[in-house]
């Protein structure tokens, strides 16, 4: 037996085990018989009611720099440079998730 056989006896074995299941899976849905609607519908029965929250202002109006990045830690692109050329930033530290 060489590799052309082996892998065609293989391809073979396993197209026919797909077609057992493919059909074992057809006669079973012939003999389940749904009731109402579609059987692969999900319901769900909870009350749900939207709440408003109070809208807060996005960036306080007395910001020296207009382009900062508020709220992740950002800096902007100039302080960037700086603080590279200062060697402040930390890269090789690892990121917790």
């Amino acid at each position: 037996m060489n590799w052309t056989h082996f892998l065609l006896w293989l391809a073979g074995g396993y197209g026919l085990y797909y077609l057992i299941v493919i059909l074992s899976d057809l006669a079973r849905s012939k003999q389940q018989t749904v009731t109402s609607g579609n059987p692969h519908e999900l319901t769900f029965s909870e009350q749900v009611t939207p709440v408003q929250l109070a809208t807060q202002a996005a960036a306080p109006a007395n910001s020296p720099n207009k382009n900062e990045l508020l709220g992740t830690g950002g800096v902007p692109i100039t302080d960037l440079f700086r603080l590279a050329k200062q060697e402040a930033i930390i890269y090789t530290r690892g990121v917790s998730f």
